[in-house]
């Protein structure tokens, strides 16, 4: 595991015992259905609202994750994440919970969650779906967590990062597969793994390119092959996410660099 990883999944055991003795609130907003906002007939997009990453610093100073999911809705995407780990992301459950007040799409907890309290969590704060990474859980783990959450309710969203992993993801019964293109020992890009993958799952499956999208022509190679894409570095540079969130789906010209 990369070091950087490692550190990041130390700190969410310490932070899950601190969390263990919290009361939660009574969860305040509906769940709002996962499937009929990502399978579509066109692709749709995940937009995430994320101020930063440890790789990128600050990605975004005037970060305002209730404004940004506001125009993400009112752009047209199917789902949002919100990045709610505080030590590394800058991100925290009252961002998500402040965002899935004010929208009518499912709200993703976009985290490191290694635990049922940390799904107990994402209910409380309004969470519609909740992210597991297979590369930081075991089998058993994995499928431990991806029950919890069907049994509150809450859809889950699996990445994975290689062909091993997605058969991990099918084999525990995911229905949402993330592949994502980002390897998280190098932090780099592999933009063709969408393509070796994505053809072999079935089409009963959610499957979603995650990492390095930032303009039309990223995801178009993808078509037919995938039902969503999740978004959130490019947005979160964005002058006018608005713009850039068209500029996306339909290849106009985008405004980042204007």
């Amino acid at each position: 595991m990369n070091p950087i990883l490692h550190k990041i999944v130390e700190t969410k055991k310490s932070e899950i015992k601190v969390s263990r003795g919290k009361t939660l609130p009574d969860r305040q907003v509906p769940i709002h259905d996962w499937k009929s906002h990502l399978k579509t007939n066109s692709v749709s997009v995940i937009a995430e609202c994320k101020k930063g990453s440890p790789s990128a610093g600050i990605l975004r100073s005037d970060y305002d994750p209730v404004a940004i999911a506001k125009q993400y809705e009112e752009s047209g995407a199917g789902a949002i994440s919100v990045l709610t780990d505080e030590s590394f992301f800058y991100g925290s459950l009252r961002d998500m919970e402040s965002v899935a007040k004010v929208v009518s799409l499912p709200v993703i907890r976009k985290d490191f969650i290694i635990d049922p309290v940390q799904i107990d969590e994402a209910y409380a704060y309004g969470a519609s779906a909740i992210l597991l990474i297979v590369r930081i859980l075991s089998t058993s783990e994995l499928k431990t967590l991806h029950d919890h959450a069907n049994r509150l309710g809450l859809a889950v969203l699996v990445e994975t990062h290689n062909e091993g992993e997605v058969n991990v993801a099918l084999e525990i019964g995911a229905n949402t597969i993330g592949i994502n293109t980002r390897d998280l020992d190098t932090f780099q890009i592999h933009k063709n793994l969408i393509e070796e993958i994505a053809p072999k799952l079935d089409k009963s499956i959610i499957r979603v390119a995650e990492s390095g999208i930032e303009k039309f022509e990223d995801w178009q190679k993808y078509k037919g092959m995938i039902d969503s894409m999740l978004v959130g570095t490019f947005f979160m540079k964005s002058k006018n996410i608005p713009a850039d969130f068209q500029s996306l789906l339909n290849g106009s010209n985008a405004t980042q660099s204007q």
